[in-house]
């Protein structure tokens, strides 16, 4: 069985019909047949139901296009993972700058010194999206809030963080020196997408329930930069991680004040792909971020 069959297979599959394929993947009509034959014939099943006109995938069909999906991703991962390290010490990192902000850029300048030959990048992207590129192998490590993964992923907690309000100096509760749930009732509020950040809304709309506060959604956003430019227009609040550097650096634009009763404290994790070890200088790179994140003063 060969993988090229398996790939044009699983076009066929999703594009419901040979002939669109064939084009697609620039291939003639009754090549790709073949291939669909010869891939039958491995097998030793019908994978498609032919009629005058038209197919429907056999019952085996849809077992093996499950299958195939999760083998042609794996392999394209090993792919790039092999031609990464032919060209050196890969370390390609996917974090959310909000969370990480502060003990990151300390941890790869240290690591950096220990292994030169290291070649980091860095890779902002959502927690969602975190999650999927690392199963998939485009990352080698992700640094973020554990999401619910099963036991795709392993774990490795780096430091734990508290919340903060952030708001427009403009804002009503600018100099607030402390937020209570009775100061955020029918205030705006501005959240991280609850598609790609899923923990995030479920733990700050639990706290409001908790509390009964009635709040109206204002926005939802892709990242810090975005929601931070929201608060900053003055559009309503939003909860931050105390870690963020809009909380950190004291940025003037925006404003940050504790909350009491404080949410749940969030924990930062590392996470790698738990079916196989950890190359090495990854497990460094984790130990040297613990470290990191354990000296980190806010």
């Amino acid at each position: 069985m060969e993988l090229k069959h398996l790939k044009h297979f699983v076009a066929v599959a999703d594009d419901g019909g040979i002939s669109v394929a064939a084009r697609r993947l620039r291939l003639s009509q009754p090549a790709l047949s073949r291939q669909i034959k010869a891939l039958e014939e491995d097998l030793g099943v019908t994978l498609l139901d032919r009629g005058a006109r038209s197919f429907t995938l056999t019952p085996a069909a849809e077992a093996l296009v499950a299958d195939a999906r999760k083998l042609l991703e794996y392999c394209d991962g090993m792919t790039q993972r092999v031609r990464a390290a032919a060209s050196g010490l890969p370390l390609r990192i996917g974090y959310s700058p909000s969370l990480a902000a502060d003990f990151l850029p300390l941890a790869i300048e240290s690591f950096n010194q220990l292994h030169p030959g290291a070649r980091i990048s860095l890779h902002e992207v959502s927690t969602l999206e975190m999650q999927r590129s690392l199963l998939i192998g485009k990352l080698d490590l992700i640094v973020t809030v554990p999401c619910s993964s099963g036991d795709a992923i392993h774990w490795t907690t780096l430091k734990a963080c508290g919340w903060r309000l952030a708001v427009s100096p403009r804002h009503r509760l600018a100099t607030a020196p402390t937020i209570t749930p009775a100061d955020l009732d029918n205030e705006k509020l501005l959240l991280y997408d609850h598609e790609q950040y899923p923990d995030y809304w479920a733990q700050v709309t639990r706290y409001f329930k908790e509390h009964k506060i009635q709040a109206k959604v204002a926005g939802e956003f892709d990242g810090i930069e975005s929601l931070t430019a929201a608060v900053e227009a003055n559009l309503g609040c939003a909860i931050i991680a105390e870690t963020s550097r809009v909380v950190r650096d004291e940025d003037k634009r925006v404003m940050s004040r504790p909350m009491t009763p404080e949410l749940q404290p969030i924990t930062i994790s590392a996470g790698v792909i738990a079916r196989y070890a950890p190359p090495p200088h990854v497990l460094a790179f984790i130990e040297e971020m613990k470290l990191q994140g354990q000296n980190a003063v806010f």
